[in-house]
């Protein structure tokens, strides 16, 4: 291999290794340290609507079953959201009916938090990792 392949993939390397992500959401960033740590859970999808469909949040994995609390959805186009606790695990899984079969879907998240200085007009406080993704993402 030439010395630039290597430079480029040890760049990719570098580049997508990292566990925090880089990009900031200035929407979404707090100017002083007094925020609240919100867990959004997201299972609209545009492709289909399901029928039935219950959310479970778990505290941690959900082979744990420690049950925080049960939904049942009565309006598929609304979401979910809860206050959560940083550097803690989260973990959900929806049940529904689509077409006749019944489908689970699962996620995790465990929200975190870093200080931005450069991204954003004022420096600001961001949280990330803090969305549990339940979407059905094919059949």
């Amino acid at each position: 291999m030439s010395r630039i392949s290597i430079l480029v993939a040890a760049l990719f390397l570098l580049l997508f290794s990292c566990e925090e992500g880089y990009r900031t959401d200035c929407d979404e960033c707090y100017t002083s340290d007094d925020y609240d740590v919100v867990v959004k859970i997201r299972y609209r999808n545009s492709e289909y609507v399901p029928v039935n469909p219950v959310v479970t949040l778990f505290d941690g994995n959900i082979n744990d079953s420690l049950v925080l609390e049960k939904h049942v959805i009565t309006d598929p186009y609304s979401y979910i959201s809860f206050n959560a606790i940083l550097y803690k695990d989260y973990s959900a899984m929806l049940e529904f009916t689509y077409d006749g079969k019944e489908y689970i879907t699962v996620a995790s998240a465990c929200p975190k938090v870093r200080y931005d200085e450069t991204t954003c007009e004022e420096p600001c406080w961001y949280v990330y990792d803090n969305v549990l993704d339940l979407r059905l993402r094919y059949e």
